[in-house]
């Protein structure tokens, strides 16, 4: 395809706070999933990237994480489906070092967060991709449409709507977001919600996970 093409985009998900710039995603319940028919593009992990952000009064923590392996299924220069592994247990925390880096990794790892032990990946399901209009000129990425999706994370599956861009040219499609955001308590990620348990007063941490996707796919050999 010579032609550009601005499509919208997916992804998902890691722990986060909640900044004033960050939209939250509409949550609702799992919804069915079409098959999907068209041209299948792969990811392409080397150039693919998700931004973690997590805040409490103290402070804030941030990081990446890997997509595993991922796929988009273009049907008339629309995504018509698809979907993304996340390895949680590739969590990097980039603002502390020694220790305390190794110990919070460690921490985000265990039952009290993702609990990857049981639950080593996150996996969003494609469902529905439509038009939008972006008036948020503030915004970094302009985005084109709504993407709508089942999120599964320990063992829970919800759906979720965020606004995205995908630009595709040639045999690429490269997918950005903005910053957006979830409720972690709504996928059983509970540790030290104020929402969940009264007694957190000023020690709490945001219920709210926040996600900025970067990720690159080809068109696959048939």
């Amino acid at each position: 395809m010579k032609k550009i093409v601005y499509l919208s985009g997916v992804a998902i998900l890691l722990m986060s706070c909640t900044p004033k710039s960050a939209e939250e995603a509409k949550t609702g319940k799992a919804m069915a999933v079409k098959e999907a028919n068209g041209i299948e593009y792969s990811l392409i992990t080397e150039k693919s990237e998700i931004r973690w952000r997590g805040t409490k009064p103290a402070g804030e923590h941030y990081g990446t994480v890997d997509l595993k392996e991922g796929l988009l299924v273009l049907e008339n220069d629309q995504i018509s489906g698809g979907s993304f592994t996340i390895d949680l247990n590739t969590i990097v925390n980039e603002d502390l070092e020694g220790d305390m880096n190794s110990r919070l990794v460690g921490h985000l790892k265990s039952e009290d967060f993702f609990f990857t032990e049981n639950y080593p990946e996150a996996i969003f399901e494609i469902v529905s991709v439509k038009d939008i209009s972006d008036d948020a000129s503030d915004e970094e990425i302009t985005t084109t449409h709504e993407i709508t999706g089942n999120l599964t994370m320990r063992g829970k599956t919800n759906s979720i709507s965020f606004p995205a861009m995908i630009q595709a040219e040639d045999d690429r499609i490269k997918v950005k977001t903005n910053e957006f955001s979830i409720d972690r308590t709504k996928w059983g990620v509970n540790f030290k919600s104020k929402t969940v348990f009264a007694e957190f007063k000023d020690d709490f941490i945001s219920d709210m996970m926040n996600i900025k996707l970067e990720v690159e796919f080809v068109v696959s050999e048939s």
